[in-house]
């Protein structure tokens, strides 16, 4: 059986978030990091619209809903702001966003309300 695409929705929603941070090798300290990032496309139709392949992003094999974000060590800088496009991931369980700069921002309320997130990793951010 073949994997479901990602939602639309969800797909939108990514490449949304990945605008609110610069690409930066240097606020990693894990020599194999690399901006899993960059590779994550606007929504559109064709070759490389399903964020289910997109590097960093796993989805429910059944329904194709967004569960994991694996982001560490991916040269992240900026800040995760209040109107972060996370909150439209409703059927997030893991979170890792560690080894990255995230300029001390404060958690957003946000996340507060992903109600199926169980491992959020933020160390070294």
């Amino acid at each position: 059986m073949q994997q479901p695409f990602c939602r639309d929705s969800e797909s939108s929603a990514l490449p949304q978030f990945k605008q609110s941070f610069l690409m930066d090798e240097h606020p990693s300290i894990e020599p194999s990091a690399y901006p899993k990032v960059a590779s994550w496309k606007s929504h559109g139709k064709g070759e490389g619209s399903d964020c289910c392949s997109w590097d960093g992003v796993e989805c429910d094999r059944e329904t194709g809903h967004v569960i994991g974000l694996h982001l560490g060590s991916s040269c992240l800088y900026g800040s995760i702001n209040s109107s972060s496009t996370l909150s439209r991931l409703f059927h997030i369980q893991i979170l890792y966003l560690s080894d990255n700069d995230v300029n001390f921002s404060k958690i957003p309320h946000a996340i507060g309300q992903l109600s199926r997130l169980r491992s959020l990793s933020l160390w070294n951010t």
